[in-house]
């Protein structure tokens, strides 16, 4: 008896092994052919996102051709700036001293469909900023808004013997938005890292981190400015 129920345990048992298999290998697969309709791409299949765009200015945002014009105008919007330090500092880089650490901006000017370069007055935007509300700069006439928002951390190193040293590590992220159609067509992130050591002519090791970070501010901004130079020679003019 024993002999001959082995057997039929042994096929039971490979029996509920495929059925366990089959129906795990079932449940990775998607609905058989027809079960579903097929997807209408002209319209959303989220109907409550139509409160924001509708389906129709969704298309033409999507199926929209940046174009550069011959003689193209860009304007710099410096956003924000936001600082990992210790709460007893109160310093921050002055408006010039920005200014010079994104001068890198001006070798847009390589191009020679970028007439002007130029850094956006505060005062023409309000204190909350949103892309609609930047469009503004049509005001201004310009073509392209270059939005440019910064981040740094900073760190100081004390000498007993020898001179202080101050390092920055500092994130750009730029933003490119053109003014016609209300789309971004590039966007970029750039980092950049300084030390440098206190100089005699200054007096506190504050000024030092300043000029690291003012010096990492520059080279991460280089960096985006090589690649959007880069965008800008692979799209054509209308």
């Amino acid at each position: 008896m024993v002999a001959r129920g082995y057997p039929a345990i042994k096929c039971g048992w490979i029996l509920v092994v495929l059925v366990v298999a089959g129906c795990g290998q079932v449940s990775t697969f998607g609905p058989p052919p027809g079960a579903v309709d097929p997807v209408d791409r002209s319209r959303s299949l989220i109907p409550s996102d139509a409160a924001v765009l509708s389906d129709q200015e969704i298309d033409r945002i999507l199926t929209a051709r940046v174009e550069v014009p011959d003689r193209m105008r860009v304007a710099v919007l410096y956003l924000s700036h936001d600082r990992s330090r210790d709460w007893w500092q109160q310093n921050d880089l002055s408006e010039d001293s920005f200014r010079s650490a994104l001068s890198p901006v001006l070798k847009l000017l390589e191009d020679e469909r970028v007439s002007d370069v130029s850094f956006l007055p505060s005062f023409l935007l309000p204190a909350q900023k949103s892309i609609p509300l930047i469009r503004e700069a049509a005001r201004y006439q310009a073509d392209w808004v270059l939005i440019v928002k910064t981040e740094a951390r900073e760190y100081r190193k004390d000498r007993v013997l020898g001179k202080d040293e101050a390092r920055a590590s500092c994130e750009v992220e730029c933003v490119v938005l053109d003014v016609r159609t209300g789309t971004i067509p590039y966007t970029s992130v750039a980092r950049g890292d300084a030390t440098v050591e206190k100089t005699d002519e200054e007096y506190a090791l504050s000024e030092t981190s300043l000029r690291a970070e003012g010096q990492a501010i520059e080279q991460a901004m280089m960096e985006n400015v090589d690649g959007l130079l880069i965008y800008l020679g692979n799209i054509g003019s209308p």
